[in-house]
């Protein structure tokens, strides 16, 4: 393992290893745009350099998924009644938010966030759209159930740039504890097939990013599954845990104490991003419960007036000067 280089996101909760340097890759395609991108990004994740417009923002299009993990809220049915919608994002609300990240240059768009964008109708038109409208850095997380040799041609065909497979495992048998509706073979098989397509057509994008959520159930695999997996995707990523309860009794409350790095983690989310789920809420960070502390709605502001509003400027000051009591979530997730 001893070539596999390493390294900490700004947050400190997840280890990225690889045998390239991702950025390299980046920086061939996008030049100085790229380097630009990612000065700014660590001047955010640092809490020093206000930015004008979030850097990076998700927008989910509805509350559905495939699977019902163990670790997601998608498994847990008490929460999963607190947290979850039936609204559906129409595809021109989804184009009237890219239009106003082009209006403000944002860098960056993710089209997924607590649900699987595969299951999306409108998914392929989404894409088309936001690569049309040449946003620099498009993301996806999917579990890969559902990728067919079909629909991985159409994503290599678009112009995204980074794509997480999550995996959670190395062998079957945990892999079923932890992702107990899907099939191991046809999840890992899909994975490999995305890979190989997009190599036999000599492209370097998207990077394909496989990701592993620390936790009791699958600590005993960390390093096959790095060893592994290294060998085949772009990059690793272990992540550590975060809440997905709010009632201090359930065991899933609370981070758990296994992480990929050592000391207390911090939280750059507020500087950095926005959330937007399906039915126009707005969320400061990528915890699945961050519902409880939602900073605004897309059907009454725009993303530039809820990332200057007044709840998110109070969480910054809350993060920066460490008293978050009142904010329900973070004293739970920054451990």
């Amino acid at each position: 393992m001893s070539n596999i280089k390493t390294e900490s996101t700004s947050a400190g909760r997840v280890i990225n290893s690889s045998r390239i340097n991702p950025d390299d890759v980046f920086v061939k395609k996008f030049g100085t745009r790229w380097t630009e991108y990612r000065n700014r990004w660590a001047k955010a994740s640092e809490q020093a350099e206000g930015e004008p417009f979030p850097l990076f923002v998700r927008l989910e299009a509805q509350f559905k998924c495939n699977s019902n993990c163990a670790l997601c809220v998608h498994g847990h049915e008490g929460l999963k009644k607190d947290i979850a919608y039936d609204e559906y994002m129409p595809l021109e609300t989804f184009k009237r938010l890219v239009d106003e990240c082009v209006e403000y240059q944002c860098p960056s768009i993710g089209l997924s966030f607590v649900n699987e964008p595969l299951m999306d109708p409108d998914f392929l038109d989404r894409l088309a759209y936001v690569t049309e409208k040449g946003i620099m850095d498009i993301h996806l997380n999917s579990n890969a159930m559902l990728l067919t040799p079909d629909l991985s041609e159409k994503i290599l065909d678009s112009g995204v740039t980074r794509i997480c497979f999550s995996l959670d495992a190395v062998t079957k048998e945990t892999f079923q504890k932890m992702r107990p509706n899907l099939d191991y073979e046809t999840v890992t098989g899909h994975i490999k097939t995305f890979i190989a397509m997009r190599n036999a057509r000599n492209q370097k994008l998207p990077l394909v990013r496989v990701s592993f959520l620390l936790n009791d159930t699958n600590s005993h695999e960390l390093d096959a599954f790095r060893e592994t997996w290294t060998e085949t995707a772009d990059y690793v990523s272990v992540q550590r845990y975060v809440p997905i309860a709010i009632n201090p009794e359930d065991k899933l409350s609370r981070a758990i104490d296994k992480a990929p790095t050592a000391g207390k983690q911090n939280c750059s989310y507020p500087w950095e991003s926005l959330f937007v789920h399906g039915d126009g809420v707005v969320v400061p960070c990528a915890a699945h419960r961050s519902r409880f502390i939602q900073v605004g709605n897309i059907k009454e502001s725009t993303l530039y007036d809820v990332w200057h509003s007044e709840p998110m400027n109070q969480l910054r000051e809350a993060l920066k000067t460490g008293n978050l009591e009142n904010t329900r979530l973070c004293s739970s997730c920054i451990l």
